[in-house]
């Protein structure tokens, strides 16, 4: 009897413990193309709920569409997270005169949202922001988010330089990965390739 108890005792924590690293692993802030779906994955009785939405009146000079919060609940009953979700414009590039061979690309990582790592916040305080893109580690050049994860994982916990632009204005600033369970050094970003490449997104 005892020993069925204790593996009823080690099925719950491990249970909740897939639940908590589900939720913590959710970013607080993500941003969206138009069009494009949220996919946040899915897990047994998890619940998301659009809770408010705004609506912005675009411009020109404004990229944004809309404002929204997702309320991320247990079984519909115990609400654990709020997600806010903005919507911004694609962005189109027209081609025009003789093509000469050229593709054009975003160059660089996109910045679509944050959240912890074991229990961390890497990111605070690096004026790094949803919609930022990242160009340089260390010096190196990145374009696809497989080459900036390994640049940081080739950190090994030390500090990085990162270089990234935002309004066409570069940036430079340091984080300090942290150590994952998986032996891994994330920064707290979900990060995917600029807008002209695939847009699986990834947590970096």
């Amino acid at each position: 009897m005892k020993f069925i108890r204790r593996i009823l005792i080690i099925i719950m924590l491990l249970i909740s413990l897939i639940y908590t690293v589900y939720i913590t692993s959710m970013p607080k802030n993500i941003i969206l193309f138009e069009n494009e779906e949220l996919e946040l994955g899915e897990i047994f009785g998890i619940v998301l709920k659009e809770e408010k939405k705004e609506t912005i009146e675009t411009s020109n000079s404004s990229s944004k569409i809309e404002d929204k919060t997702i309320e991320v609940s247990l079984f519909n009953l115990i609400k654990v997270k709020e997600i806010e979700v903005s919507t911004i414009k694609n962005v189109r590039v027209v081609p025009l005169g003789n093509t000469i061979g050229i593709k054009l690309y975003s160059d660089g990582v996109l910045v679509i949202g944050m959240t912890e790592v074991a229990g961390c916040k890497p990111y605070e305080n690096t004026g790094i922001k949803e919609g930022d893109l990242i160009v340089e580690v260390d010096n190196v050049t990145v374009t696809t988010t497989a080459e900036l994860i390994e640049c940081v994982n080739n950190s090994n916990g030390e500090n990085v330089e990162i270089k990234y632009k935002r309004d066409g204005i570069e940036y430079i600033t340091n984080i300090e990965p942290v150590k994952t369970e998986e032996n891994n050094y994330k920064i707290g970003l979900w990060v995917r390739d600029g807008a002209c490449r695939n847009r699986n997104s990834n947590i970096l």
